[in-house]
C-alpha cells in the first residue's frame, strides 16, 4: 500500500510540475517572444514614418531659409563669377592640405581682397543661419555647378563638388527635396532647397544630418522608453547601416563590431533586403554568441547607390534569461514539495497503521498458541473497538462467559 501511495504522490507531483512549467514558463516565454518580435518589427516601420514626417519638416525649413534676403544677397552670382576660379582653386588646395595629400607640393593660395570679401560675407551669413535656425545640422551652399562655396564653422567640405548627386540635380530644377548623401566618407540625410533671385536659381542651400551613433540614440528616444524592455532585463537597440558598413548604433562596442562583420559576411542577405525597397525584413541573427530578434528596413532614396537601412534589435537571450532562472526555481520547488509529500505520507501512514499493526501483533500471539493473551480493552478509537471485538471472539471460541461490560461493539466507520 505504501509503495502505491508513494508512486501516486510522485506521479501527481511530476504532473503538477509539468503543468506549471508549461502554462507559466512556456506560455510567458511565448508571449515575451511574440512581444519582442512585434516590437522590433514595428520599430523600423514607426521610424520610417517619423523620418517621412521629419523629411517634410526639414524641406519646409530649408525652403524658408533659402528665401532669406541676406543669404540671397551674399551669394550674388555676378560677384561670384568674378572670384569663382580663384576661390575654388584656393579651396581645392586647402582641401588637399587638410586631407594630407599636399605633402608640401601645394601651397595654399592667398585670396585677393575681392575674393576674401565674398567668402567672408557668405560664411558670416552661414554662421548666423546656423546659430539661429540650423544649430544642430551641417549647413552649406553650392553654386549652380555643384561647387560648395561656403559652409559654416569648420569648412571641411571645401573643394567638394556635388554636381553628380541626384539630390543636387533634382533641386537645381527648382524643387526642394531630401536624400541620403555621402560626403567625404560620411553619410548624411541632406535636405536642400534652391536659392532664387528674381526668378533665377543662383545657388542651393543644404542642411545635413550626420548618420552616426548619436543619430541612433535620438531615434531610440523617439521610439521606445527604455523601461519597456528594462523589466525583462533585455536591451532594445537601434542603428543605421549601408551595404558595406554599420554607420551608427546604440549597440555596445563588441556587438557593434560584430554587426559590422555580419554585414560583410552576409552581402547576399543585404542585397535581398535592398531589393525589397522599403519593406520590413524580420530575422534572427547571432552576434558575438548572442541571439537577437532583428528587423531591417531600407530608407527610400533618390539615388540607386546611396542606400541607408534602419536596424532594430532585441536580445532573445537576455529577454528569456529571467524565465530560464524561474524554470530552475520551479524544479527545485517541485523536488522540495515531492520530498515533503513523501515524508508526510510516511508519517500519516505510520500514524494510521499503528493500531492495525498492534492488533496484528496480538493476533500472531494467539496464532502461535498463546490462548491466554487478551487485547487491551482500555484502548481508544479504532484500536479499542478492534481489541474488544477480538476479546469477544476469543471468549466465544473458548466457551468463556463475557462480562456485560465487554459486550461486543460495532466498529465505527
Amino acid at each position: 500500500m505504501k509503495v502505491k501511495l508513494f508512486l501516486v504522490t510522485i506521479i501527481l507531483t511530476v504532473l503538477l510540475y509539468a503543468a506549471t512549467n508549461y502554462f507559466f514558463v512556456n506560455y510567458t516565454c511565448g508571449n515575451l517572444v511574440e512581444s519582442a518580435k512585434n516590437a522590433v518589427s514595428q520599430s523600423v516601420s514607426i521610424y520610417s514614418r517619423i523620418s517621412e514626417a521629419d523629411k517634410f519638416d526639414k524641406i519646409h525649413k530649408v525652403e524658408s531659409i533659402a528665401k532669406n534676403l541676406k543669404l540671397i544677397e551674399a551669394i550674388d552670382p555676378a560677384k561670384w563669377d568674378e572670384v569663382a576660379e580663384e576661390v575654388l582653386s584656393a579651396f581645392a588646395a586647402e582641401a588637399l592640405e587638410n586631407d594630407g595629400k599636399a605633402k608640401g607640393e601645394v601651397k595654399r593660395n592667398e585670396l585677393t581682397p575681392n575674393a576674401k570679401a565674398f567668402v567672408d560675407k557668405i560664411e558670416t551669413e552661414m554662421n548666423v543661419i546656423n546659430q539661429i535656425y540650423d544649430y544642430s545640422d551641417t549647413i552649406f551652399v553650392t553654386d549652380t555647378k555643384g561647387n560648395i562655396i561656403a559652409k559654416n564653422l569648420d569648412g571641411i567640405f571645401k573643394g567638394v563638388n556635388l554636381a553628380n548627386e541626384k539630390l543636387f540635380q533634382v533641386v537645381l530644377r527648382g524643387t526642394a527635396n531630401r536624400d541620403v548623401m555621402k560626403i567625404k566618407g560620411k553619410t548624411y540625410l541632406v535636405s536642400a532647397a534652391p536659392v532664387v533671385d528674381k526668378g533665377n536659381i543662383i545657388g542651393i542651400y543644404f542642411s545635413a544630418d550626420n548618420i552616426d551613433s548619436e543619430a541612433a540614440k535620438n531615434a531610440v528616444a523617439n521610439l521606445y522608453d527604455e523601461s519597456i524592455f528594462g523589466n525583462q532585463q533585455s536591451k532594445f537597440y537601434f542603428g543605421f547601416f549601408d551595404k558595406s558598413s554599420l554607420l551608427g548604433s546604440t549597440l555596445p562596442t563588441q556587438l557593434h563590431e560584430s554587426f559590422r562583420k555580419f554585414i560583410k559576411g552576409n552581402q547576399d542577405l543585404i542585397a535581398k533586403i535592398d531589393e525589397e525597397d522599403s519593406k520590413r525584413h524580420d530575422m534572427e541573427i547571432v552576434l558575438n554568441g548572442e541571439t537577437f530578434f532583428a528587423s531591417v528596413s531600407r530608407h527610400p532614396s533618390l539615388s540607386d547607390n546611396e542606400d541607408l537601412f534602419y536596424l532594430s534589435l532585441v536580445s532573445k537571450d537576455k529577454l528569456l534569461e529571467p524565465l530560464s532562472a524561474k524554470r530552475g526555481t520551479f524544479t527545485i520547488v517541485a523536488l522540495f514539495l515531492l520530498v515533503i509529500s513523501l515524508v508526510l505520507l510516511y508519517i500519516f501512514d505510520e500514524q494510521n497503521g499503528r493500531p492495525v499493526n498492534k492488533f496484528m501483533e496480538g493476533m500472531l500471539e494467539i496464532i502461535n498458541g498463546n490462548i491466554k493473551f487478551r487485547f487491551n480493552n482500555d484502548a481508544k478509537g479504532v484500536e479499542g473497538n478492534l481489541n474488544q471485538n477480538a476479546n469477544m471472539m476469543i471468549a466465544t471460541i473458548l466457551g468463556e462467559r463475557m462480562p456485560d461490560k465487554e459486550k461486543p461493539v460495532s466498529i465505527k466507520k
